[in-house]
């Protein structure tokens, strides 16, 4: 098969191209708000504004107070945050196998210093196993939880509200990673009331390099960087106000069109995963189908190297990857799917691909036409 005229880009989950009229709202921003927001004289005025219409974005389309956010450098900078936050008020961290390796990570690190984790398993399907949890949350009264709402590999949505309540019974702090979240479902986290929230702007066409953390309590903050009085002392450093703009400007471009977007990228999905499917009836789908974010398709292509195939369709122009972009530098193989009972093998077949509003169906058509005829291609090679 020929390379592809134009390249798919088939990689969201990783991030998203910034749409233009998010990039034209940071330079415009470069040029005439360059001031730094915490100056006294007028030209740290437009900056301050810029923020503060940031954080009613935020609170507008998420339905929390504005004070209660904080901007950071990315979304595992708001997750190490959220961490340790925790650690200071809960008794026990737990969380669960398939989390991100930001918050897996920092978890290691906490127990390292003394703080006691626990790491719950996950189901087959995906899903946080709800019974583990109760488990350790009676055997660990007062703790804390930390659970990401849309698993990055699988796309899988956890079950949120159940999670919540079996928190909220025994007197946990709740944080939910909701990178993968905002943006692709309709659900206000104002309902969901968590203690800790993260998300970052470039999972939903904003910029690289701005996070935020939604704290309920903000007193509840161990701050990460201090040496400023910066957004009322909980993180110092001179706020990213290009960046900010740009994250609350593909925040007002997706939520006023959330259910387009969703439906969009829903009928992508199933498109290329039929045509797949159905070429390549080996084939199947890692993680509940019925319980996925829109965009995402982790598909298992078995007795075939997974590696293989990303590279043969990279060399064609279909862009994809086989985990979380934070970990695949690594060579072992997703600790997701192991979680979920994969073998070895199986997680080193499988591949992810995450499906964005910038893609259209003739790209999704064309790129299933191409997946399939390649793994069809390295299956005959790797029998």
């Amino acid at each position: 098969m020929k390379t592809l005229a134009q390249p798919i880009y088939l990689d969201h989950n990783a991030t998203t191209p910034p749409l233009p009229e998010v990039v034209n709202a940071m330079c415009e921003t470069l040029l005439t708000a360059y001031g730094n927001p915490s100056s006294g004289h007028r030209q740290g005025e437009p900056a301050r504004r810029l923020l503060q219409r940031a954080r009613e974005t935020l609170q507008s389309y998420l339905g929390t107070p504005d004070e209660q956010f904080v901007f950071t450098g990315s979304g595992t900078e708001a997750n190490n945050i959220a961490l340790r936050s925790l650690a200071r008020h809960g008794r026990c961290i737990i969380t669960s196998a398939i989390e991100h390796s930001s918050i897996l990570s920092s978890a290691r690190r906490l127990q390292a210093e003394g703080i006691p984790t626990e790491v719950i398993a996950a189901t087959a399907e995906g899903e946080v196993d709800l019974l583990a949890l109760r488990q350790q949350l009676l055997a660990h009264r007062h703790s804390a939880v930390s659970i990401q709402w849309i698993n990055n590999e699988t796309g899988v949505n956890q079950p949120i509200r159940e999670i919540m309540a079996l928190a909220r019974e025994q007197g946990a702090l709740v944080h939910i990673d909701a990178a993968q979240a905002i943006g692709k479902i309709d659900t206000s986290v104002e309902a969901l009331d968590p203690d800790f929230l993260t998300l970052t702007a470039h999972k939903f066409n904003g910029p690289a390099g701005v996070g935020v953390l939604y704290a309920r309590q903000p007193e509840l903050i161990d701050p990460l960087c201090v040496g400023g009085g910066q957004q009322n002392g909980r993180h110092a450093g001179t706020e990213n106000t290009a960046g900010i703009v740009g994250l609350q400007r593909a925040l007002e471009l997706r939520y006023s069109e959330l259910h387009k977007a969703i439906s969009h990228m829903t009928a992508l999905r199933d498109t290329f995963e039929q045509i797949v499917l159905d070429q390549c009836p080996w084939v199947y789908v890692n993680g509940r189908r019925d319980q996925r974010v829109c965009n995402t398709s982790n598909l298992c292509f078995e007795d075939i190297d997974g590696q293989a195939l990303v590279g043969r369709l990279d060399s064609l122009g279909v862009y994809c990857s086989q985990s979380s972009a934070c970990t695949t530098g690594r060579p072992e193989p997703s600790h997701v799917l192991r979680a979920m009972g994969l073998s070895e093998a199986q997680a080193y077949a499988s591949v992810r691909f995450s499906f964005g509003v910038t893609n259209t169906r003739q790209e999704s058509e064309l790129a299933a036409a191409t997946v399939a005829a390649e793994a069809e291609h390295l299956k005959r090679i790797f029998s």
